[in-house]
């Protein structure tokens, strides 16, 4: 009888699992759309359990399948948020998400006292509106008496492995930039001593590193889910770090960078000591490469392919996919509530469309917007003094060959990209692979992470030209306009506040 991984990845847009065989082939996938999510404005939250049963349903309808026993379970989700547990160990209300911009003037006020610069100077990584050091502080401004109900502070992977095994548990990876020293990989207090916290550190579950972080499937959970009760259940890490080993960063010698679209946008690159760097970008964020030696240093953005839902609800008639209608607009793709967190670190950074004319076109439009991602992307890439060579696109947009050509063209560096996508599925799997099956490195590289099957050269000439001049005046304007971005912040929220005294 074959025996075979079940990974889970609970996404911000879709809950996705897939079960693989020994040979690192899908044989059952399921998927659906993330019904928890509640948007209102700044506010943005999950229901947890809302998500918890969303993971167990895909995870049943994986199961039902298959045809053998499970070697094991792999779990990841959304990186950033605070998913609250009361001392009974029940939500202690809807978890804050990773998008919610209420921290965002926090966030704010932080970066001109140079308490950010203090923090990233210890965890390699500077705090945002998604960190859960700065929504614990909003708690303590804003709702101190839901802050006295909580008793333990997760991330949603680690909620989700609690409710599958009763177990308490989290891997380090996703922690040590908000809570620890990077040098050191331990965790700090100088965090909560520097924000002022009561409470932090003694809020988060015990930790143990991935392969070793593990506890087996409930009772209760086997009946939800249709799998064996005493399966071993593995924690991952986040969902950058699994996707990104999916697409073969760490695991594929060629690839040595790599930028996913998906509803965030990510740009990273494989580095073995990050203390040679001249400095580290200010949005970045340092991850312990969990396959071997070095890290992942990333640029995560809030700003990713949520930008054409944000600008079709404004301007209706957008075409959902865009083949190249070049034109002089340029868009700055920060549309997110909580501004945008790398590579432009701004709690207050906001989108703008410049060179609008009435001949513009929705197409134009569209494109522009597809434009200003590749723009962000590269500007990424440039302050990571990312290593050349080929660059591995995952996310909803690696499956638009236009914009994969037109990201090649601009970076003047050969874009592969892999067709059936679950990049951050197949990370898992090979994390899975490594620790329960033990697949070296060969194997994970030629077996388990997406292998390419399309590569995006650059092009030359009159699309080269004008991608080179068009990203120079992005950053021109860019350069120029975000020293307003906190006045125009001030101006929306004194906006807000009128509107909803006129409502009342």
């Amino acid at each position: 009888m074959s025996a075979f991984l079940l990974c889970l990845d609970s996404g911000t847009t879709a809950v996705k699992a897939a079960a693989f065989d020994r040979h690192g082939r899908i044989v059952a996938s399921a998927e659906r759309q993330n019904r928890a999510l509640r948007r209102d404005g700044a506010r943005i939250e999950q229901d947890m359990a809302a998500t918890r049963d969303d993971a167990f349903a895909v995870m049943r309808e994986c199961a039902a399948e298959l045809g053998g026993t499970l070697d094991g379970i792999l779990v990841t989700g959304q990186g950033d948020g605070l998913w609250p547990l009361d001392a009974q160990l029940r939500p202690a209300g809807h978890a804050i998400t990773w998008l919610d911009g209420r921290a965002r003037q926090i966030a704010s006020e932080l970066q001109d006292a140079g308490t950010l610069d203090e923090i990233q100077a210890v965890t390699g990584s500077r705090p945002t509106a998604a960190s859960q050091s700065l929504q614990l502080l909003w708690l303590q401004r804003n709702d101190p008496q839901r802050l006295s109900t909580i008793a333990h502070v997760l991330r949603l992977k680690e909620w989700l492995l609690f409710t599958l095994t009763h177990a308490l548990l989290g891997e380090p990876t996703a922690a040590l930039p908000v809570w620890g020293d990077w040098r050191s990989g331990a965790l700090s207090p100088i965090v909560q001593r520097t924000l002022g916290l009561p409470r932090g550190l003694e809020l988060l579950p015990d930790f143990a590193p991935v392969g070793e972080c593990r506890a087996r499937l409930s009772p209760q959970a086997a009946s939800a889910t249709g799998i064996a009760a005493g399966t071993p259940v593995l924690l991952g890490p986040g969902d950058v770090q699994s996707t990104l080993v999916g697409l073969g960063l760490g695991v594929r010698p060629a690839v040595t960078r790599a930028s996913i679209f998906g509803t965030s946008a990510i740009h990273a690159c494989h580095i073995l000591d990050p203390a040679l760097m001249p400095a580290a970008p200010v949005g970045a964020t340092l991850q312990r490469f969990v396959l071997g030696d070095g890290y992942f240093l990333f640029q995560p953005s809030f700003n990713g392919a949520t930008l054409f839902q944000h600008i079709g609800r404004i301007a209706a008639g957008l075409p959902a996919h865009a083949e190249p209608a070049y034109s002089g607009l340029i868009l700055h793709p920060f549309l997110e509530p909580g501004g945008e967190r790398a590579p432009y670190t701004s709690p207050n950074a906001s989108g703008a469309l410049f060179g609008l004319t009435a001949h513009a076109r929705p197409e134009q439009i569209a494109w522009a917007a597809r434009e200003g991602l590749a723009f962000v992307a590269r500007a990424s890439h440039e302050m990571m003094n990312a290593p050349a060579g080929v660059l591995s696109l995952g996310g909803g947009l690696a499956a638009d060959p236009h914009f994969a050509g037109f990201l090649a063209t601009l970076l003047d560096t050969r874009v592969e990209r892999a067709g059936g996508g679950q990049a951050g599925l197949r990370g898992l799997a090979a994390i899975g692979a490594r620790h329960l099956l033990g697949a070296g490195d060969a194997e994970l590289a030629g077996s388990w992470v997406v292998p390419p099957d399309t590569v995006a050269a650059p092009r030359t000439g009159k699309v080269a030209q004008y991608a080179r001049d068009k990203y120079a005046l992005f950053v021109d304007l860019l350069d120029s306009i975000s020293p307003h971005w906190q006045r125009m912040a001030a101006i929306r929220d004194l906006a807000d506040d009128m509107m909803e005294t006129t409502r009342q």
